[in-house]
């Protein structure tokens, strides 16, 4: 469960921004995290709620948006989004152009996980 780790760096990059602009209260935390980083949004939510309370941050409202994979072809210059058949877990995934099938691909976007903007009073 990497959720954990990564809800509290998430968390503490908020609270430290919080604090660098004298927030008495965080409202909304906006975060992108790629499909490819595998995390559950259900349990980052949870894990913020919990590690929230008695914060600035306490009850405030998390907008987690999830970044389907991008790729580029290099073979036959494909750019569009990838398809998954399995679940993301424990295994990295071979990612192939789904127009060719050629693995020289550069991902372009996928494996985000950042907070875009959070909104305080």
């Amino acid at each position: 469960m990497h959720e954990i780790s990564i809800a509290g760096a998430i968390f503490d990059a908020v609270i430290d921004a919080a604090g660098k602009n004298n927030a008495t209260r965080v409202k909304e935390i906006f975060i992108e995290i790629g499909e490819l980083t595998a995390l559950n949004p259900g349990q980052l939510k949870f894990i913020f709620e919990t590690i929230s309370k008695g914060t600035v941050a306490e009850d405030a409202k998390y907008d987690i948006k999830v970044i389907k994979p991008l790729i580029n072809c290099r073979k036959c210059s494909y750019n569009g989004q990838i398809e998954f058949f399995e679940r993301l877990h424990f295994f990295l995934p071979v990612i192939k152009c789904p127009q060719c099938g050629d693995i020289d691909v550069v991902l372009k976007e996928g494996r985000e996980c950042c907070v875009k903007k959070i909104r305080i009073d």
